[in-house]
């Protein structure tokens, strides 16, 4: 069995690949990942600005898939 590792995503992606990284990692869809990220947001941060540190802070250590 291959082991499962956290890194971007080539095929799933907007704009870096890490929520679709994070979808394919988890089995979850890439909407199903960004209403998690919006609840987690709205119930823990409050801001959207948090939200975009921690997206680049995520993206820059998760590395990227090999095709």
């Amino acid at each position: 069995m291959k082991k499962k590792r956290l890194k971007r995503s080539d095929t799933n992606r907007v704009i870096a690949g890490t929520v679709g990284g994070l979808g394919e990692y988890f089995d979850l869809s890439r909407r199903m990942i960004t209403i998690i990220r919006v609840l987690l947001v709205i119930g823990t941060f409050g801001s959207w600005g948090s939200l975009l540190i921690v997206y680049v802070i995520v993206s820059l250590l998760m590395t990227q898939s090999q095709k």
